[in-house]
């Protein structure tokens, strides 16, 4: 029989194409060819398929002649349709085999369906895939029945579904976890290549094995795996696509081993994996991005705080790499530990007993600093430390001069720009320090004509002007409404107190005063202007009606309102929200201005002597009107307080200003006064 197996192998070398697979795959052939190939196997395969049928050891040398001549790509078809590959997988169904004759069949088999999905389909159709998913359990097989399973695998999505049905995830977990694993150390990256496979099937994450993670992140932790990139990048890599799953990210928020063991990965690839070729450079980068993106989910569950409560390792991991020097880690901790800063307690715990805000803090301060990502991270965990009222003031030196306003600067980074104004609005929010912090002038003594004040002010409506980013120019303008709400909801000189009258004068109105310089040397219409106009967001909108209202009660904050609207378009929406219909339906036509000016005259006059709640045109009842916060939960009460506070915002013009505006602006107020007076005692009538 070995002159026959020689004879064979002989005619696999003679046939075939004596090409590499790469080579081949590039080498057209004629049918005619491939159609020789087919037939000259006929009679091998009755050979084979007698010594098969008689339990002949003289089939252990053909088949390893015949998988020798399978490494030629051109047999692969041919064995296919000739019978050859459908007889080996008979071969390899059968639960006792000689060593060697298994050895020569998976090689066989292996190497049929690299890249042929016709081979692939004949595996798949008859139900064979389960008969190699067996050989794992055979020591001997483990070597071969792996890049098998792979070769069949891979680009062939029917073989994947039937595999992750079969539980092959499972055998390969198991096999990750037993000891024996070093010998296999070879074939781990292959193993990851087809847990990464069958991950993407529906139902895999339900069917597998719940250790999967924990078993590739402990392996991935041992030295000899550790050490090696490749192996690392791989183990990491399928656990990371189980934990892309609901079901193995609440396992690992209930286990703090395995916890552990995904931070302990993501510090070894953040400070000790290092690679030269430029391929695995770009895995490790992908690498990273997954399990930070993983560690940021797993502490987003709902259950991640209940389970790791700061004091427990998992928050204090954390907090280390906050305070550490690597900028990835500290980042990943950014995101981590704002997940877990969702309640009040929590956040105020990481400030007042942590120091969680110390660190970034610092990384705000430093110049160096112009790393979009840790930018964003850092500010979006402060965003999550600034909501408790406690830790605003704690806070606020992030509003100084040398820290935010450099960022507002990074105009390549709009996504950083954004966070910036939105955490400095929330840093504002009822916290009159912090206003005193943003206004407050960078130089010792000012000059009439030095407008220039350097505040955080100038520089958050800088990059409001710049920038062409709405969400950033909404933020912008939300942060200075905030701050003119607490300017006119508080005493004002212990939150301006270097906005005094350079010479001394601060008799009288001191507030007032005080205000009217800051608002002189800042452009804080535009801001203002911009939440009035903008149509996405009405209970912003509102937001503003309401601040712009609370800003008319003083001669300071009505000058800033009146130049407000004298823009057009900002007059024609407070038109709208007095009456409901567009301004051109409502405004009076305007006539001659002198004879205007002279019946406006008495009602101005009558106007600055009257108090807060008298109405300014003759024959509308008097109405209590104060201006009012909107509740953007209570959507059908916007219109109504939107209304109040537009009617209050007018009369407070007129009490305060009458003489800064044009006769066809008294004339409108005082129409618009009227209308919606007579609305507002409709509506409560009818109540």
């Amino acid at each position: 029989m070995a002159s026959r197996a020689e004879e064979i192998a002989s005619l696999l070398q003679r046939e075939g194409s004596g090409l590499s697979p790469d080579e081949y795959d590039e080498t057209p052939e004629s049918d005619e060819i491939k159609s020789r190939r087919v037939k000259v196997l006929s009679d091998v395969v009755s050979e084979c398929r007698n010594l098969w049928s008689s339990g002949s050891e003289d089939l252990d040398v053909v088949a390893q002649k015949l998988a020798d001549g399978s490494r030629d790509a051109a047999w692969r078809v041919p064995y296919g349709q000739s019978g050859m590959l459908s007889l080996f997988l008979e071969v390899i169904g059968s639960h006792s085999l000689r060593p060697a004759l298994q050895f020569h069949t998976l090689r066989l088999i292996g190497n049929s369906c690299a890249d042929t999905d016709e081979n692939r389909a004949r595996v798949i159709d008859g139900g064979h895939l389960k008969d190699i998913i067996r050989r794992l359990q055979d020591d001997t097989a483990i070597p071969l029945a792996i890049p098998v399973l792979y070769n069949v695998l891979v680009d062939y999505e029917l073989a994947q579904i039937q595999a992750s049905q079969a539980g092959l995830s499972t055998s390969l977990v198991e096999l990750i976890a037993s000891p024996k694993i070093t010998d296999y150390a070879p074939f781990v990256s292959y193993i990851c290549k087809i847990l990464g496979l069958l991950i993407t099937q529906d139902g895999e994450a339900e069917r597998a094995s719940p250790l999967t993670v924990r078993n590739l992140l402990s392996l991935c932790q041992q030295p000899e795996f550790r050490d090696e990139p490749s192996d690392f990048i791989s183990l990491s890599a399928a656990a990371s696509a189980y934990l892309a799953s609901e079901p193995f990210q609440k396992r690992m928020v209930e286990d703090a081993g395995q916890l552990l063991l995904l931070l302990d990965t993501v510090q070894h690839a953040n400070t000790a994996l290092e690679v030269e070729e430029p391929d695995e450079a770009e895995s490790v980068k992908s690498l990273r991005g997954s399990l930070h993106k993983i560690l940021a989910d797993v502490t987003g569950l709902d259950e991640f705080g209940r389970h790791h409560p700061l004091g427990t390792p998992v928050p204090e991991t954390l907090l280390s790499w906050l305070r550490g020097g690597n900028t990835p880690l500290r980042s990943a901790a950014c995101l981590a530990l704002g997940n877990l800063s969702r309640s009040d307690e929590t956040s105020t715990a990481l400030v007042a007993t942590y120091e969680a805000h110390v660190p970034l803090i610092g990384l705000l301060s430093d110049p160096a600093t112009a790393d979009a990502q840790s930018l964003h991270a850092a500010m979006s965990f402060l965003k999550n430390l600034g909501i408790p009222p406690a830790n605003k003031p704690v806070l606020g030196p992030i509003l100084d001069s040398q820290r935010m306003p450099r960022v507002f600067t990074l105009d390549t980074m709009p996504q950083v720009q954004y966070t910036a104004a939105s955490l400095t609005r929330l840093l504002l929010v009822d916290c009159p320090d912090n206003v005193r912090r943003v206004c407050q002038r960078q130089r010792q003594r000012r000059t009439d004509d030095d407008h220039d004040e350097g505040t955080v002010v100038a520089s958050l409506c800088s990059l409001l002007s710049r920038t062409d980013a709405e969400p950033t120019k909404m933020e912008a303008a939300r942060a200075v409404a905030t701050l003119c709400r607490v300017l006119h909801s508080n005493p004002v000189r212990a939150i301006l107190p270097d906005w005094d009258d350079p010479d001394g004068d601060d008799e009288g109105d001191d507030d007032s005063k005080r205000r009217a310089r800051f608002y002189s040397a800042h452009d804080l219409a535009t801001p203002l202007s911009f939440l009035i106009t903008q149509p996405k967001w009405p209970s912003l909108r509102s937001e503003a009606w309401f601040v712009l209202a609370l800003m008319c009660r003083s001669r300071d904050g009505s000058h800033v309102v009146s130049k407000i609207t004298a823009d057009d378009e900002v007059a024609n929406m407070l038109v709208k929200a007095i009456t409901g219909r567009p301004a051109s339906e409502v405004t009076p036509a305007i006539g001659d201005e002198e004879r205007e000016k002279k019946a406006i005259e008495p009602a101005a006059a009558e106007a600055s002597e009257a108090g807060a709640e008298t109405i300014t045109s003759p024959g509308v009842p008097k109405l209590e009107l104060e201006p009012q916060q909107i509740d953007p939960r209570q959507k059908a009460g916007m219109a109504r307080v939107d209304r109040e506070n537009a009617i209050v915002m007018c009369q407070e013009m007129l009490r305060h200003g009458a003489d800064e505006l044009s006769a066809q602006r008294v004339s409108m107020w005082q129409g618009l006064i009227k209308e919606g007076t007579e609305a507002i005692v409709t509506e409560r009538s009818a109540k």
